[in-house]
């Protein structure tokens, strides 16, 4: 597949990451203070946030793959002193996937909690870690050296 089509679908999906985030985020926070059951729709927002995690974390694997950047790892120190290849080739993917592992444990645990108050405390103290992370790691574009437009 085309590097510049991965990075469109990677650049757009961004953006239903971000509000399926601040969706799931609200809900959670909602229900925690509100007293509220934990609803089908709770349940629906977590699994489209994780769904959308997990699908951008693919579409940045292949780009990183696509890209090279993976072959660019026998030569560390180079990188390592390389302000922008660093973010590329270690930060934003180390960032992303570390964000998306702390996504997926709060699923797994707001899942397996049996009381509603934990189940949306879980998520919402998981979802927020993990959202924060995304946010430090994206390539805004007031970003000196490794700013992207917000729009592909």
């Amino acid at each position: 597949m085309e590097n510049s089509i991965l990075l469109m679908a990677h650049n757009i999906l961004r953006w239903a990451v971000l509000l399926f985030g601040l969706y799931t985020i609200t809900k959670s926070a909602r229900g925690l203070m509100n007293k509220q059951d934990y609803t089908p729709n709770h349940n629906m927002a977590a699994t489209l946030f994780v769904a959308s995690v997990h699908l951008q974390i693919l579409l940045g694997i292949l780009l990183y793959v696509g890209r090279e950047w993976a072959a660019n790892l026998p030569k560390i120190g180079e990188i390592m002193g390389n302000t922008t290849l660093r973010f590329w080739t270690v930060e934003h993917a180390a960032g992303m996937i570390l964000a998306a592992v702390i996504i997926q444990i709060g699923r797994t645990k707001s899942k397996k909690a049996t009381e509603t108050a934990k189940k949306h405390k879980t998520a919402l103290i998981f979802f927020t870690i993990g959202l924060l992370i995304i946010l430090a790691m994206i390539p805004w574009p007031f970003r000196a050296e490794v700013g992207r437009s917000l729009w592909p």
